[in-house]
């Protein structure tokens, strides 16, 4: 065992964090497809607080390992705190499109994301958007309109519930990449699940649905393949550049197809791939030109001192 962690840690870092954001997408692959089988039946809300109350109870053998302070201790516990309430919209959206939507248009519509932060930072951040990252910004919407196509398919609330949720995902991606620079993955993780559960537990109760002892089964399932892969991924981002990362993403929509065919019979049309090539294509752009800011950025001289 320890020749394999050696030879694991003897990979260059951006080549680790690659294999564990890709393992990631698996694991998240698989968390759809283990709750999209009680979502047949049971109330989204409900169902987004049983995943992450399961996966919280996941952790507890990690947190008795590692110590409740170890676990916690923090310095940035505000920002814990956002990410997760910000996380727990998002998730909510999400459960709500899962039953409507097939696994493969979920996840080419998921690519937008980029798209959003890109918007977000030229309007609330006064980020300096040029005119090849705008027109990277309407290639992407172009691909999502490809999914879509209004006027010759209907858009129903599958649709919208994961275009809302794309841009509060992304969000929460960028704050877990801040975090990443000074708490570990394990806190990032933990802290994500304990204010998850606190914040969806109010309005689980008020749509509750009691799942029966094969939904309860589905949800450890779930609990342990979303937890896992959060892991996972946030030790990528410990890893490697999120710019570098991104074109991993496309491997989820191999996965998503694969099990949405398999195993529901959910054959997505030629549009859905067409569409997402086109959202990935501008993604990767804009990732590479936030790449390429920040370099100038780091290159850039400081000013003398006074």
């Amino acid at each position: 065992m320890s020749a394999l962690v050696a030879r694991w840690l003897a990979l260059p870092p951006n080549l680790r964090g690659i294999l564990w954001v890709a393992l990631s997408g698996l694991l998240f692959a698989a968390l759809n497809v283990f709750t999209l089988i009680p979502a047949q039946h049971l109330n989204p809300f409900v169902m987004a607080f049983l995943r992450y109350l399961f996966g919280t109870l996941i952790l507890v053998p990690v947190i008795l390992q590692l110590g409740l302070y170890r676990s916690l201790h923090t310095n940035r516990l505000g920002l814990h705190v956002s990410r997760g309430a910000i996380h727990t919209a998002g998730m909510m959206l999400w459960f709500v499109a899962l039953p409507l939507t097939t696994l493969a248009e979920l996840t080419a519509l998921g690519f937008t994301g980029p798209i959003f932060v890109t918007i977000g930072a030229a309007l609330f951040l006064a980020e300096d958007v040029r005119l090849r990252r705008w027109i990277a910004v309407m290639v992407g919407f172009a691909g999502a309109m490809i999914i879509i196509r209004p006027g010759f398919s209907e858009i129903h609330l599958g649709v919208i519930c994961v275009l809302l949720s794309t841009p509060i995902f992304s969000a929460s991606n960028l704050i877990s990449k801040a975090l990443a620079r000074t708490d570990s993955a394990n806190t990032i993780v933990i802290w994500q699940h304990i204010v998850i559960v606190i914040c969806a537990a109010p309005v689980a109760i008020w749509f509750w649905q009691t799942p029966n002892w094969v939904d309860l089964l589905w949800f450890v399932a779930a609990g342990f393949a979303g937890t896992l892969g959060h892991v996972c991924q946030q030790r990528g981002y410990q890893l490697a550049d999120i710019t570098l990362l991104q074109p991993i993403g496309f491997l989820s929509l191999i996965w998503n197809t694969m099990l949405g065919y398999f195993l529901f019979f959910q054959k997505p049309d030629v549009w859905t791939f067409i569409g997402a090539a086109v959202i990935f294509a501008s993604a990767l752009y804009i990732s590479h030109r936030e790449a390429v800011r920040r370099a100038r950025i780091k290159s850039t001289p400081a000013p003398p001192a006074p």
